[in-house]
């Protein structure tokens, strides 16, 4: 699993029919210390993500794990909308904090 940024939206006027209910998001991917990379990647949104969202996303077999994205031709799937990250008793991200305490 990656955790990622929601940069942009792929719009494709034909699609397999087995990916006409899915959203196509770009992901720009972090890195272990939450910094963008220069790594993006086209993925699958299973989970109603946006602009901004930090999300969880997984790559190759285990894209394909979900059941929206079960018999679709897909590398990666965003499976979450990240609320927080900590490690030990630190908070290394929190979605809270960036939207200035609303939710």
């Amino acid at each position: 699993m990656k955790l990622g940024t929601v940069i942009g939206t792929v719009v494709a006027s034909r699609k397999e029919p087995n990916m006409d209910a899915l959203k196509i998001l770009v992901v720009r991917f972090l890195n272990a210390d939450l910094q963008e990379t220069k790594v993006t990647a086209a993925c699958a949104d299973t989970v109603s993500a946006g602009p901004g969202d930090v999300v969880l996303c997984v790559s190759s077999s285990s894209a394909r794990g979900t059941a929206a994205t079960k018999h679709a031709c897909v590398d990666h799937t965003i499976i979450g909308i990240v609320d927080t990250v900590s490690a030990g008793k630190s908070e290394l991200y929190s979605k809270r904090t960036i939207m200035g305490g609303r939710e």
